[in-house]
């Protein structure tokens, strides 16, 4: 599995992920904003990105602007967290994931994501 993007402004979460994936060895990046990150898809080209919808909402305007000016992210998958339709512009949603998860499951749950798409 490629690097995998994660913004989520839940920084406790995020951090238990984070650890997740080094112990499993796999590559993944997190922010807690969804303000001003495009140039980092072009930069770390990740194989999808994981969204919370709440950390969406914060910033939803600018959010909007980035993602239809980014031909890269309007082509990546992209994994909800509890998202509603404010997010319904977005193209290519391969699935949702509800709070509470578990973090030792999320790698397998991406990767099944990602084989199923």
């Amino acid at each position: 599995m490629g690097l995998i993007l994660w913004i989520d402004q839940n920084t406790f979460a995020t951090g238990l992920l984070e650890k997740v994936f080094k112990k499993k060895d796999l590559p993944f990046y997190t922010l807690p904003s969804a303000e001003n990150f495009s140039y980092l898809v072009d930069d770390l080209k990740p194989v999808m990105i994981i969204l919370d919808g709440k950390t969406a909402a914060t910033h939803g305007e600018a959010f909007k602007k980035q993602y239809e000016s980014s031909e890269n992210m309007q082509n990546l998958p992209f994994v909800l967290i509890e998202a509603g339709e404010e997010l319904s512009f977005i193209k290519n949603i391969i699935g949702q994931i509800q709070r509470p998860f578990d973090p030792f499951q999320i790698p397998d749950l991406l990767g099944k994501f990602l084989k199923l798409n």
